[in-house]
């Protein structure tokens, strides 16, 4: 019983004077250096000190409710540091859950992408490129099973279905839903897609070594499945119009021998149709184009999908944005989601804001369809989308105007219309030339006036012929080439030619070319010493004789070096 009670004692005192163990006592010593610190670290520092206190009060309350045993205190600490481990993680912030509703987050493109070919905007009709492809897909195995002689058909048939072709292509601007459409179509089908994209090479080496492979009857998900044949695939090669660079070299001619031998339906798509490699490669696809579908028929469905966002747009207004991206449904979704994250100041202020070519602003320019719609400000604008190009090509393409106008009703007063444009571009470009030289651009305006608004009022009509890039660039680039090989030859020759480089082109040019060639012409292989030695004289080099000849040729003049003979010729440049 003594025995009992004095381990008892011993026990208790040891639970109320612990020993210290290395990490306690570092423990207090950091506690001890936090305590000179601010207010906030100190009671920091007592909070600790109470959770120890209780550590080794919670061991004692055991002991004293019936626990026996020398070893029991071990326990009893180890369990308090457990517990204490646990207080610690439960002070932690619990991890963030995922959000509950996803299609909050989605972007628009994605959350109100068609699932059905009924959802595709423009391709409803009998005979829209949806139905001609389900059609052609769909047959594509029985025509090609080898047991049909199939004839190509002529590029002006009617109701051609594509049968004799073992690839189709759809091309047209982004945006219309070429790649939805074969996505659409090859579910619809039941068919694997395979697709091949601008992000992947696609050289001759890979098409012929990887693709090729793909080109059989056989599907490839059940493979990377484990499991067998069970449905056929197609191969879809997105954007072929961008197989043009070092890694993509000989793709396009691959592509077509793979398509000559395939086994597999082919799909390509494209932008650019007149693209030179996909005029080849169009020879050996069932050629669908798609176009922009009509504005009202992308107002209708964007309605639909503001309504459902519950965002307030006004017709005009969804008008101008569906005209601002080009009639790109894409782009349109992308719009007006930022437009509704932006709220709905940002609505009303909506315009459009186009990026448009050239040749688009020369059909605006003179288009007397377009005017009925456009304010003085909004002509003026056509002039700012490219205003070091624009009058350029109203410069070069206003003579092929068909003016609307009563007052072209005979050659007379057509050709008065025209002085009139003549008279405002000449106008615009001596405004151009001070702007240019005087750094004054704030007349920017008023050659927008005189350089398209005014030329694009007094012809107002529709641009009658194909419109040309302004010959103004290759005539300045020859000029400047010009220029240049003037510079040079008053460089070399400075030592013997004291004229400027205008009195070089104009007085010496000519004599100074004659002067060389005449003794080869003359006395043949006698007179090319004379002639090395005139080039010695003036310093001049091998390239500038070609630059002499150059300088004094002009449209229907000859160029007597064709008169010396070619071994003499020939002899003469050795020596050079």
């Amino acid at each position: 019983m003594e025995d009992s009670i004095n381990g008892y004692k011993s026990s208790k005192e040891e639970i109320k004077s612990p020993k210290k163990s290395s990490n306690e006592t570092k423990a207090e010593k950091k506690d001890e250096a936090s305590s000179s610190h601010s207010e906030v670290d100190r009671k920091h520092v007592h909070n600790g000190v109470s959770g120890s206190k209780r550590k080794f009060e919670e061991p004692q309350r055991t002991r004293e409710r019936g626990g026996s045993g020398s070893g029991s205190p071990k326990k009893h600490k180890l369990s308090a540091i457990t517990n204490s481990s646990k207080t610690d993680v439960s002070v932690k912030s619990p991890p963030a859950k995922a959000p509950e509703n996803v299609e909050l987050f989605k972007l628009w493109v994605d959350k109100y992408k068609p699932t059905s070919l009924k959802q595709i905007i423009g391709q409803q009709g009998e005979k829209s490129n949806v139905n001609k492809l389900v059609r052609w897909l769909r047959d594509w195995y029985k025509n090609h099973d080898g047991t049909k002689k199939l004839t190509k058909p002529s590029p002006w048939a009617k109701d051609d279905s594509g049968a004799y072709f073992k690839a189709a292509l759809l091309s047209g601007p982004p945006g219309v839903g070429k790649t939805t459409t074969a996505y659409l179509v090859c579910k619809e089908l039941g068919m694997d897609i395979v697709e091949f994209n601008a992000s992947d090479t696609r050289s001759k080496k890979l098409l012929s070594q990887e693709v090729s492979e793909l080109l059989s009857s056989k599907s490839l998900s059940p493979f990377l499945q484990g499991g067998g044949v069970t449905k056929d695939h197609v191969l879809v090669m997105d954007e072929v119009d961008g197989m043009a660079g070092t890694e993509d070299r000989g793709g396009v001619q691959e592509l077509i021998q793979l398509i000559k031998t395939s086994k597999v339906p082919i799909i390509c798509m494209c932008n650019d149709r007149n693209h030179p490699k996909i005029r080849s490669l169009a020879n050996y696809c069932f050629d669908l184009r798609f176009y922009k579908p009509r504005v009202e028929q992308i107002k209708g469905a964007m309605l639909s999908i503001c309504f459902k966002e519950k965002l307030k747009v006004k017709p005009d207004t969804l008008v101008d944005i569906i005209t601002s991206t080009n009639q790109d449904i894409r782009l349109t979704l992308n719009h007006l989601s930022m437009l509704a994250a932006r709220g709905e100041k940002d609505l009303a202020a909506a315009s459009k804001h186009v990026k448009l070519g050239p040749w688009d602003v020369l059909k605006k320019v003179f288009s007397a369809e377009d005017h009925k719609h456009m304010s003085i400000y909004d002509k003026s604008d056509l002039f700012f989308h490219d205003y070091s190009v624009a009058p350029l090509f109203v410069h070069e393409n206003y003579l092929i105007v068909v003016p609307h106008s009563k007052e072209a009703s005979s050659k007379r007063t057509k050709m008065e219309l025209f002085a009139k444009a003549a008279t405002s571009l000449c106008n615009g470009d001596l405004i151009e030339s001070a702007i240019r030289s005087n750094n004054a651009w704030s007349l920017l305006p008023a050659q927008a006036i005189f350089s398209s608004l005014v030329p694009g009022e007094v012809l107002e009509g529709h641009v009658g012929g194909q419109i040309n890039f302004p010959a103004w660039f290759g005539k300045n680039s020859r000029r400047n080439k010009l220029d240049r090989f003037t510079q040079e030859l008053q460089t070399h020759s400075r030592l013997r030619i004291s004229g400027s480089k205008s009195a070089l082109n104009l007085d010496y040019a000519k004599p100074l070319r004659d002067h060389i060639l005449r003794p080869l012409i003359q006395e043949g292989s006698d007179g090319v010493q004379t002639a090395l030695a005139t080039l010695h004289d003036y310093n001049l080099l091998r390239e500038d004789l070609d630059s002499l000849a150059e300088l004094n040729t002009w449209p229907g003049s000859k160029d007597p070096s064709a008169a010396i003979d070619s071994k003499v010729f020939n002899t003469f440049v050795i020596y050079l």
